[in-house]
């Protein structure tokens, strides 16, 4: 799920429509895809954008809701969903992975993603509100930049995904690097499909993998950097750093490790997005060209 506030789509209206679920896709043992058909509802949404889902809608949530709504003394929060697809694809795909309780790191249990991950069936009317978000690309990339750079952690890799599509796509100028972190292979979202893509762009895509918790590079991915994305990565990434758009995305010091933080008398510790976003003033990417999206 996306932290950021609903941002209006330069080009459209934001509008509630609903969507019927015609496929589930298995991406990993705790992420899906959603295959959504807006029936007639335009697809005039930017590769990167996302559609926002208010749970409110499941009668199989409302008790759940009532309890946390009194707990936390507020109205609970409509969820905002990345897309994987592009305008170009008939039905829109949100990719969710289902979050977990964690105590000392997570205020609350999870709400939505779960139920969105085990507890649907196909054939359902989902109601979502869109488009929405600026962390997208459009026509006009070619003439911002000629070589875009994903930088991503988990399932942020779902907006980036849907932008190197749309690139590969439409925008043959513009060279993509795309660097994607996990813990572990199994733990890898759109695997097959970013080396298909690799394979096809005839050098105009190059994915980098980074596993933190792998003892060596897997089959799949002999070339995969064992590590965190650091310097040295980011550094062969981007050969020259004034003349590049960076698209980051993945965890951020959120609320609530501001709290805990503070509660400790400490500062929070950095996340991925605070870390990217250092390493990449270190190597003189210009702040205009940094463009970032945060969950947690």
């Amino acid at each position: 799920m996306i932290e950021s506030a609903e941002a209006t789509s330069v080009q459209n209206r934001i509008q509630v429509f609903d969507t019927v679920l015609r496929e589930i896709v298995w991406e990993t043992p705790d992420t899906v895809t959603l295959m959504l058909d807006p029936g007639d509802h335009p697809r005039n949404y930017l590769a990167g954008q996302f559609v926002s889902i208010d749970p409110a809608q499941f009668r199989e949530l409302r008790q759940q809701i009532a309890y946390f709504e009194h707990a936390k003394g507020r109205r609970e929060a409509v969820r905002a969903y990345s897309m994987a697809s592009t305008p170009d694809e008939p039905l829109l795909a949100i990719t969710i992975k289902e979050e977990t309780f964690i105590p000392g790191s997570t205020e609350y249990p999870p709400l939505l993603s779960p139920f969105l991950v085990h507890g649907l069936q196909l054939g359902r009317t989902i109601t979502v509100k869109g488009y929405s978000g600026f962390f997208a690309v459009g026509p006009d990339l070619a003439e911002r930049t000629r070589h875009l750079v994903h930088v991503v952690a988990g399932s942020g890799v779902v907006p980036n995904f849907a932008m190197a599509k749309w690139v590969f796509a439409h925008q043959p100028e513009v060279q993509q690097t795309f660097v994607y972190s996990n813990k572990t292979w199994s733990e890898v979202i759109f695997a097959r499909e970013l080396a298909e893509l690799e394979r096809a762009s005839g050098g105009r895509l190059r994915v980098v993998h980074c596993l933190t918790r792998e003892p060596s590079a897997p089959a799949e991915s002999p070339c995969a950097r064992l590590g965190r994305i650091n310097r040295e990565v980011l550094a062969d990434a981007i050969p020259e750093p004034g003349n590049c758009l960076v698209y980051a995305c993945g965890p951020a010091i959120t609320r609530w490790d501001k709290k805990a933080a503070r509660d400790r008398g400490e500062e929070p510790a950095p996340r991925f997005i605070e870390t990217v976003k250092a390493v990449l003033a270190e190597l003189g990417v210009p702040r205009t060209a940094v463009h970032t999206e945060a969950y947690g």
